[in-house]
């Protein structure tokens, strides 16, 4: 199978950094309803929020900020974030959304159209990338990986109506895994409320 550099499928770029614009940051508990604002306040995806392909929206932090944002930090519907520090964790917009934005910790990974963004998402935190992402790092304690060296990693070339089918199995069995973790909270939670009445 033919490999191609990730820069080759998508436009990639790092996120604002908050701490030049002075920002008033707090954390608050968003329901995803609540995504779309207007004026002056903006939602930050934080490093807690991404995880094994998924955006906890739960995690997400406000931030008030005086001026317009730059369209270049806005994420969007099927953008990819991808973590710039171990663990390299990637996850795809997959909700619309408006004032949501991306933050140096990231990576902003805009797909062109021969790829699918959730498939492409999938693949960015499958082994096979993420050896050439451990292999590339730099820094001692707080590693990271920088833009030029993200474009240059490698993935194997697909057709896109056999990456459409690739993403909804993956996302079946991820839903499936989710389910069957859930099924064991619950069990957890009936056994301890038995041994209470005991």
């Amino acid at each position: 199978m033919k490999e191609i550099k990730l820069e080759e499928v998508a436009q990639i770029s790092s996120g604002l950094v908050l701490q030049r614009f002075g920002l008033d940051r707090k954390y608050s508990k968003v329901p995803k309803k609540q995504i779309s604002t207007n004026g002056k306040m903006y939602y930050h995806v934080t490093l807690k929020a991404v995880d094994d392909n998924k955006i906890d929206l739960n995690l997400l932090e406000t931030i008030k900020i005086e001026k317009e944002m730059n369209e270049r930090y806005l994420l969007k519907k099927g953008d990819i974030i991808m973590k710039l520090s171990p663990p390299f964790s990637a996850a795809v917009i997959d909700f619309n959304c408006k004032n949501l934005l991306g933050s140096s910790h990231f990576a902003i990974i805009r797909v062109k159209d021969k790829f699918d963004p959730e498939y492409l998402s999938y693949i960015l935190n499958g082994k096979y990338v993420q050896k050439q992402l451990n292999r590339i790092v730099e820094g001692g304690i707080l590693s990271i990986i920088k833009i030029n060296y993200l474009n240059e990693v490698k993935i194997r070339l697909m057709d896109k109506s056999e990456q459409l089918k690739y993403a909804k199995f993956f996302s079946l069995l991820s839903k499936r895994r989710e389910l069957k973790m859930r099924v064991m909270e619950l069990e957890d939670v009936i056994i301890e409320n038995l041994i209470s009445d005991l």
